[in-house]
């Protein structure tokens, strides 16, 4: 699953863009999960991008809370960490 602040709307035109996702995009319009995640921008009212990969167990696997889009490295270390909760 993949939140963001923006509204419900967006995202759905968004993934659709895309051509779909093979997850859900989830809105946090009231900024509750960015703000207890600790990657609230409260002066900017918007989310800094971040990953958190969560196993079933509900434990943290791997967190970026810096993540770059652009950034090849950063995209091959949630592919690792999702890959390791494979086993």
């Amino acid at each position: 699953m993949a939140v963001s602040c923006d509204q419900i709307f967006s995202l759905k035109i968004f993934k659709l863009s895309l051509g779909g996702l093979p997850f859900e995009l989830a809105s946090d319009w009231m900024r509750t999960t960015t703000a207890a995640y600790g990657v609230l921008d409260e002066a900017h009212g918007i989310a800094r991008r971040s990953v958190f990969v969560i196993d079933r167990t509900h434990r943290l696997a791997y967190q970026n809370t810096a993540f770059e889009a652009g950034n090849r490295a950063h995209y091959e270390a949630v592919f690792q960490a999702l890959e390791g909760l494979r086993g």
